[in-house]
């Protein structure tokens, strides 16, 4: 069972573009044919993640090793396409399309966690969550969002899950670098501004806020952040960005990101008193940091792909791709792609260290993803760049 855009989109992946993804994805291509020379045969993997190129070089080698993969879109807003019909015609069951309405989306959820599963691999936390809430018992889980973490802890998990956000591979490079590296790129391709002279305000001061607040600054930007944190609001200075309180930012502010990866954080009163014209978007996991509800309640209109104005009674405000994560915003060139290598191969190498009983004896709970594991994974991206 499948739900796609359209199983003739799979055609639109060539040879070619296969065969680039494993020059420069090395480290997840290396554990690609390691998994694939297994076999977990009879065994079942759930994914919820976004669906993007990531995905053609983990998922394939699973269905390789006999397993059955199961995967739903985490983000519609993300899915590519060609990707979800292309790992559906390779053998995937692929609850994934681009804009599909919010019913199909819990839908999808739903027919995931009420099926077998031996594995998940989770972003966001929400398949991990409805998996629990079965009382259903699994070799382990991945996470590796914020986002999922947050509601990761609010479960009562019946089965291990490790935690990947945290480990200092992707505190240190994704988050702190990658996301603020690909993020803006987006932006200026979006919208078709620079940041020379332009006031931003980034919400949440966290290694991703961090990353965008400084490459913002690199770009010319006048940069403020707000956080409830006073260290993080004390490294903000020594790094050149004034912290101020929310609403005052909003109010002053041209650019207004968001990066906690937290809902409701820029909710209808601080919608209200933001600076007329502001363009506001997000790059933390979840797609409503920002009220895209409450906006919804006033006229709206598309401005191009990305982009929609909202009539504010005095003011208006741009939102950019509907309030979820800017850098992952679907069409657009893939800014960067190469630097989420170490991280899906993470996912695989998890994924493949579970299914060998790595997890065996582990509690229920959430758990520090395997430290060798980490190191053994950063030092084959270490090598594959020198």
């Amino acid at each position: 069972m499948t739900r796609i855009q359209d199983i003739a989109l799979a055609s639109d992946v060539s040879e070619q573009e296969l065969a680039w993804l494993t020059v420069i994805r090395p480290v997840t291509t290396h554990y690609s044919q390691m998994v694939a020379s297994r076999d977990f045969s009879g065994r079942t993997i759930l994914f919820w993640s976004h669906v993007l190129s990531d995905s053609m070089l983990v998922v394939p080698p699973l269905l390789e090793a006999g397993a059955r993969v199961r995967m739903g879109a985490c983000n519609p807003d993300s899915t590519d396409d060609r990707a979800a019909a292309w790992l559906a015609e390779k053998g995937a069951e692929v609850f994934a399309r681009s804009a599909m309405p919010a019913a199909e989306y819990r839908d999808n959820l739903r027919e995931l966690a009420a099926g077998p599963a031996d594995v998940l691999c989770d972003m966001g936390g929400e398949l991990t969550e409805a998996k629990a809430n079965t009382g259903a018992t699994l070799m382990g889980g991945l996470e590796g969002t914020t986002t999922g973490l947050h509601r990761c802890r609010d479960v009562d998990l019946s089965f291990p899950v490790f935690n990947w956000n945290d480990t200092e591979l992707k505190n240190r490079l994704h988050n702190r670098y990658h996301v603020g590296d690909s993020a803006w790129p987006v932006f200026t391709e979006i919208t078709g501004m620079g940041l020379f002279g332009r006031t931003v305000l980034v919400i949440g001061f966290g290694p991703v806020g961090q990353g965008m607040a400084e490459r913002a600054r690199a770009m010319g930007a006048i940069v403020s952040i707000v956080d409830p944190d006073p260290v993080r609001r004390l490294e903000a200075q020594h790094l050149g960005c004034q912290p101020v309180a929310l609403q005052d930012g909003l109010n002053r502010c041209s650019i207004v990101v968001t990066a906690t990866g937290r809902s409701g954080i820029v909710g209808a009163e601080a919608l209200s008193g933001t600076r007329d014209g502001a363009i506001i978007f997000n790059v933390g996991h979840g797609n409503r940091e920002v009220d895209v509800d409450w906006l919804d309640q006033h006229p709206c209109t598309a401005m191009q792909n990305h982009i929609d104005r909202y009539q504010l009674q005095d003011r208006c405000v741009y939102l950019l791709n509907r309030g979820s994560l800017l850098n992952l915003a679907s069409g657009t060139a893939g800014h960067g792609a190469d630097l989420f290598d170490p991280f899906s191969a993470i996912m695989l190498r998890g994924i493949d260290w579970i299914l060998q009983g790595g997890a065996d004896g582990c509690p229920p709970g959430l758990h520090d993803f395997p430290l060798e594991l980490e190191q053994e994974v950063a030092e084959l991206t270490a090598t594959s760049r020198a």
